[in-house]
């Protein structure tokens, strides 16, 4: 009878260590690390620039993201003029650093930590519309000169309407958190965009609720 107790505490105790789940920042670092790819198109809430009192707009994009063993990031975000993703309108080339910070009330397991987009960022419009529309912008609001079809175009540490460049800082930065679960490894989530369309621009605006689509695996 002992040996019998014995036995089915030591079970209990196997599987309660086998359902602990690690939700410390040093395992999440090295779980982010790899490739990391949308599974479908997304679509999620646009503000309105013109009029941020106005209902916010739908937008559709892409998004491919690899993170390595120092910190560093490398990403691309494709937007699309239509809801199935199958015409591309601008794409953005970003790098730079994570910088974290505290464990997120999101979800057990995710940390807050900010993009440092500090080693690239530059954008490709794709689209005929929007090399008309960014033409009309006054010379300087995205870069210097014309925007050219196909034409990548480097706009890092420089302002530009299509992105948020928070006045006094040197570079675009966006504030997120990250999650991967140790059971569920080939999925990653960031936060989930406010509904209102407002970006994650400020510390003051990092998501504390929701998850995003996830991406999956493939590196």
């Amino acid at each position: 009878m002992k040996t019998l107790v014995t036995s089915l505490f030591m079970l209990a105790a196997t599987a309660n260590a086998s359902t602990t789940m690690d939700t410390s920042l040093k395992g999440l670092q090295k779980r982010i690390v790899g490739t990391w790819t949308s599974i479908s198109c997304e679509m999620r809430p646009q503000q309105n620039s013109n009029n941020p009192e106005l209902a916010p707009t739908p937008s559709y994009l892409t998004r491919d993201f690899k993170y390595d063993a120092d910190g560093g990031f490398e990403a691309n975000i494709t937007v699309y003029a239509d809801s199935t993703c199958s015409i591309p309108a601008v794409s953005y080339d970003f790098a730079g650093e994570l910088v974290w910070h505290e464990a997120n009330v999101a979800v057990a397991g995710a940390w807050s930590q900010d993009y440092l987009l500090n080693r690239q960022l530059e954008l490709k419009v794709l689209a005929p519309p929007m090399v008309e529309q960014l033409n009309q912008l006054p010379n300087g609001a995205c870069g210097e000169g014309e925007f050219v079809l196909g034409e990548t175009r480097n706009i890092l540490g420089q302002p530009c309407v299509l992105l948020k460049f928070v006045e006094g800082s040197s570079y675009v930065a966006d504030h997120d958190f990250l999650y991967v679960r140790e059971d569920t490894p080939n999925m990653l989530f960031m936060g989930g965009k406010h509904v209102d369309g407002t970006g994650f621009y400020y510390p003051e605006n990092r998501p504390m609720v929701g998850l995003q689509q996830p991406l999956i695996r493939v590196e």
